[in-house]
């Protein structure tokens, strides 16, 4: 008789069990609703539902079309040690421009701070279309609670971006901008400008914040650096021959993530890198196969605690990390 009675109350306590993942999985009803069905306490009914996914009653299959880029991310952030990565699946429509794969990951960008920015969140821009493209999508009610600040010179550079975030009235009163070049025209004039109080200041004020979103340069086609005149073709070809692959905010570096010694760092005005290292949180925004090169050397230098980054770049990162798919 015992055993009858063990018998019969372990399957009370499992049809309980059973009835409580039915109601919240199948009939979603709420844990109050589950509670008042069978006559416990709310708690009790969150305690039924939890042994009910441990015991095995409930088993989840998750049907994605995006769950293999969720794999991929997780991999990748494992092999490069990054507190957050979010991959991009292929686009549904097959090949796209450049412009349209930095639009793409500028929502991937806008969707990893819209839920982390609050209000009184301190944030410093890098420049180029795919920071440009992230704060665009951003929600403008968030961002109008959000102070900016530029992390290099170059004002004309960041206008835009600057009045998406703030609104084109308030520029000046919630931004935090370094009134200079990007790069100066001579070594003697950098120095000079880096003296100056009101740079100073800014500078500062860029290495406190909480967050910072950029992008990097590659040196293929014409890069950033040279539509916006601050260098020219045989500068950028001397510096390639140097053994830079990219450029963060403007600072060359070689597919380990060193700093490769060129004179247009002399002439250069923003955060360094050890200030960029120091910031929390480093999102770095940036897909398509011709920034591969760019992306593998910022990933070793340590340049990014956070990347947003396309399918196709991803993938080819794991596979030279020797990671499985």
């Amino acid at each position: 008789m015992s055993t009858q009675r063990g018998t019969d109350a372990d399957w009370a306590a499992q049809e309980q069990l059973t009835r409580a993942a039915w109601y919240y999985y199948v009939e979603s009803m709420t844990q109050d609703d589950i509670a008042r069905q069978l006559n416990v306490s709310r708690a009790s009914a969150g305690r039924l539902l939890d042994k009910a996914r441990k015991s095995g009653i409930v088993s989840f299959t998750i049907d994605s079309d995006y769950l293999e880029s969720f794999g991929v991310a997780q991999r990748l952030r494992e092999a490069y040690s990054l507190s957050e990565v979010i991959v991009l699946p292929p686009a549904v429509d097959g090949l796209v421009s450049q412009r349209d794969t930095n639009r793409r990951v500028g929502l991937g960008g806008a969707q990893f701070l819209q839920n982390r920015l609050s209000a009184g969140s301190t944030v410093g821009l890098g420049w180029g279309d795919t920071v440009h493209q992230t704060m665009r999508a951003l929600h403008s009610d968030l961002m109008s609670n959000v102070a900016i600040s530029t992390l290099t010179g170059g004002v004309g550079a960041y206008i835009n971006t600057l009045s998406l975030a703030t609104g084109d009235m308030d520029v000046e009163r919630k931004s935090s901008v370094l009134p200079t070049p990007l790069v100066a025209s001579t070594d003697t004039l950098a120095d000079a400008l880096r003296q100056e109080q009101v740079v100073q200041d800014a500078l500062e004020s860029a290495k406190r914040v909480e967050y910072a979103l950029l992008s990097v340069g590659g040196l293929a086609g014409q890069p950033t650096l040279v539509q916006m005149g601050y260098t020219g073709e045989e500068e950028m070809a001397q510096i390639a021959a140097s053994g830079a692959v990219g450029d963060v905010l403007g600072i060359f570096y070689d597919a380990d993530g060193n700093t490769v010694d060129v004179p247009l760092h002399r002439r250069r005005i923003g955060i360094d890198l050890e200030d960029l290292r120091a910031i929390p949180n480093v999102v770095g925004v940036a897909g398509g196969l011709d920034k591969l090169d760019a992306l593998r050397g910022a990933l070793r230098g340590g340049f990014f605690s956070v990347l947003v980054t396309t399918d196709d770049v991803a993938e080819r990162l794991l596979d030279e990390a020797g990671q499985q798919r």
